[in-house]
C-alpha cells in the first residue's frame, strides 16, 4: 500500500531538503506498509534508575544458549516448508525501510534478519510489516497470522522476556527527545523539552511506558510530565504530525530518532538518554530451538565483523560525532 498523500509528500520533501543541505543525493524514504558496546550516545548517558522502560540488567541475559541444531522441531518445520515469516518495521529509516525500488526491505535490522535466513539455507522470506503493538501478538498467534521472528528495534524488558523468547542483545539504545531545531536553540533539552508539551510516541513502544501515567498507584504518576500524550502506529507518523505542527516533540529510541532527524534536518535530538533500551530478536516462547539458533547466528554475526559493517553503513553516518561502537557482548542466564 502506498503512503497516504500528506505523509508521502512530507517524507519526500524532508529528504529532498536534506539532500540540498548536504549537497548529496537524497536517500530513499521509509515507505508505509500496512500488514496484518555502550549506548548510542553523544555524551555520557544520564539513565534514570526508576524509569518505567529501563530494563533490569539481569533481564538482558538470554535464557537460550547458542546452538545450531537442525533437528529442532521449529528449524525442521521452516526448512521443510521452505518459507519463513519475519516481522519487521518498514518505517524506521536505516533500521527497516523499503529501498529505491519500493519493494525491497533494507536497513540494520534487515541485514541481521538476512543473516538468520542465510543460516537456515535461505528459505523464502515473507516480510511482515508490524506496528510496535503487533509484535508480541503476532509471535504468539497460532494461525496464518503467526510470524517466526521479530527483528524490529524491540527492547528487551523483564516483562517481555516473560512473554516471548528474547535473544541476546544486538544493539543498545536509549530513549531521547526529538524536537524542532528552532526550539532546541532556545535552550530546551531532554525532559525540559517535554514539560507542558504535546508529545508523540509509538503505541506499544517502551516510550509509551515511559510517559504513560501509572494507574497502578493510588494517585497516577508520570515519570516525566507532558501536557498531552499522543500515540501513533509508528514513529514516522509522529514525525509527520510534528511537521504539521500538531506535536511539540517525539520521544523514541535515539537509534530511531537519529534516522528521523536525517529525514527532516529541521529537527534535532536533544538531551541525555532517559532510559536503557537493549534490542533483541523476539521468538515465540514455544520455539526454544529457534531462539538458541538465533543466538548462535548472533555469536557468528558479531565475530565475523558483519555487525560492524552494517552499523558503519546504516547507523553511524547519521549520528553526530560518528561514534565507533562495538557490538554488545552476549549474556546468558543459567535458567
Amino acid at each position: 500500500m502506498r503512503l497516504r498523500g500528506t505523509t508521502a509528500i512530507l517524507a519526500l520533501t524532508t529528504l529532498v531538503a536534506a539532500a540540498l543541505a548536504t549537497g548529496g543525493p537524497a536517500r530513499p524514504a521509509a515507505t508505509r506498509i500496512t500488514a496484518a558496546t555502550g549506548p548510542l550516545s553523544l555524551s555520557s548517558p544520564s539513565l534514570a534508575a526508576d524509569t518505567a522502560s529501563a530494563s533490569d540488567p539481569s533481564c538482558k541475559a538470554s535464557k537460550y544458549p547458542p546452538k545450531k541444531d537442525p533437528s529442532g522441531p521449529t528449524i525442521k518445520a521452516i526448512q521443510a516448508r521452505g518459507t519463513i515469516n519475519i516481522g519487521v518495521d518498514l518505517n524506521d529509516y536505516d533500521w527497516g525501510f523499503l529501498g529505491p525500488d519500493g519493494a525491497t526491505p533494507q536497513g540494520f535490522d534487515i541485514d541481521l534478519a538476512k543473516a538468520i535466513v542465510a543460516s537456515l539455507g535461505n528459505p523464502k522470506v515473507n516480510w511482515v510489516a508490524l506496528d510496535d503493538a503487533q509484535r508480541q501478538p503476532r509471535l504468539k498467534a497460532t494461525d496464518d497470522q503467526h510470524v517466526d521472528l521479530v527483528v524490529h528495534t524491540m527492547t528487551i524488558t523483564c516483562k517481555r522476556s516473560q512473554d516471548v523468547a528474547m535473544s541476546t542483545v544486538y544493539f543498545e539504545a536509549g530513549q531521547r527527545v526529538l524536537m524542532p531545531a528552532a526550539k532546541a536553540e532556545q535552550g530546551e533539552s531532554g525532559p525540559d523539552a517535554m514539560k507542558g508539551r504535546r508529545v508523540c510516541v509509538a503505541a506499544g513502544s517502551t516510550a509509551e511506558t515511559l510517559l504513560e501515567p501509572d494507574t497502578t498507584l493510588p494517585v497516577p504518576q508520570q515519570k516525566y510530565k507532558v501536557a498531552e500524550l499522543d500515540k501513533r502506529d509508528q514513529e514516522l507518523d509522529c514525525l509527520v504530525q510534528l511537521e504539521l505542527g500538531n506535536e511539540d516533540a517525539i520521544v523514541t529510541d535515539d537509534a530511531i530518532a537519529y534516522g528521523l532527524a536525517a529525514q527532516d534536518p529541521q529537527t534535532t535530538v536533544v538531551g541525555d538518554q532517559l532510559s536503557d533500551e537493549p534490542y533483541g530478536v523476539a521468538i515465540s516462547p514455544s520455539e526454544p530451538d529457534l531462539a538458541s539458533w538465533v543466538n548462535q547466528v548472533l555469536e557468528d554475526y558479531r565475530a565475523s565483523g558483519a555487525w560492524r559493517q552494517s552499523y558503519d553503513h546504516w547507523i553511524k553516518p547519521n549520528v553526530p560525532g560518528h561514534p565507533e561502537l562495538q557490538p554488545p557482548a552476549a549474556q546468558y542466564s543459567n535458567s
